[in-house]
């Protein structure tokens, strides 16, 4: 009986969140209202408020498990002995395209144009920035190339989440495979290089 209950909750949850992201896309967070969740989700009122408190609460909930579940496949990447290693960069990029793969339609719309949520891109961020940020930096300070470690770990980071909306946004036009190991080009031989652009110092 419990088992049985227990997958129907969740059965629920899951209508009552397809929905919810349906509906951010189509009108954007704000202009959303609890009864449109339930209509869209097929339940009444009071069925939704078993479940969550408000849409505050269901917001916040969807993101914390989502990146929750982001993070668990993040921290799994190896440990490089530098932020800015190539391999490590190509493997985050690839754990993270493949994990939205999964969850495109909360992605899209948390990410994508002006239905985003900001609060969630933060989040997202500083996963993926605290992953980078687990080696050393190798970078000999005396270097006429130096640029403080803050500024290189905020550029890539950007970098990585242009990347990541671009994919999305896009229908991810690249296999997650493909798109790490270019993205990882750009970052080893730099936008210019790879556009067959002399560099001249």
């Amino acid at each position: 009986m419990n088992k049985k209950t227990d997958l129907r909750v969740l059965r629920t949850k899951q209508f009552i969140r397809k929905a919810f992201y349906e509906l951010i896309q189509e009108k954007g967070y704000e202009g959303i209202t609890i009864q449109d969740i339930a209509d869209r989700a097929m339940i009444n009122r009071n069925t939704f408020y078993l479940h969550y408190q408000n849409k505050p609460d269901l917001l916040e909930t969807c993101m914390d498990e989502l990146l929750s579940e982001l993070k668990d496949a993040v921290v799994l990447c190896p440990i490089s002995m530098s932020p800015f290693s190539i391999s490590l960069l190509e493997t985050v990029m690839q754990t993270v395209l493949e994990h939205i793969s999964h969850n495109n339609t909360f992605y899209y719309a948390m990410l994508i144009e002006e239905n985003r949520i900001y609060q969630f891109r933060v989040k997202m961020e500083n996963i993926i920035k605290d992953k980078l940020n687990e080696g050393k930096d190798l970078v000999q300070e005396h270097s006429h190339l130096a640029i403080s470690k803050e500024l290189r770990l905020e550029y890539l980071v950007s970098a990585f989440m242009g990347i990541v909306i671009w994919w999305i946004k896009n229908d991810q036009p690249l296999p997650a495979d493909e798109a790490s190991s270019q993205f990882s080009r750009l970052v080893t031989y730099g936008h210019l290089k790879v556009a067959g652009i002399p560099v001249e110092e």
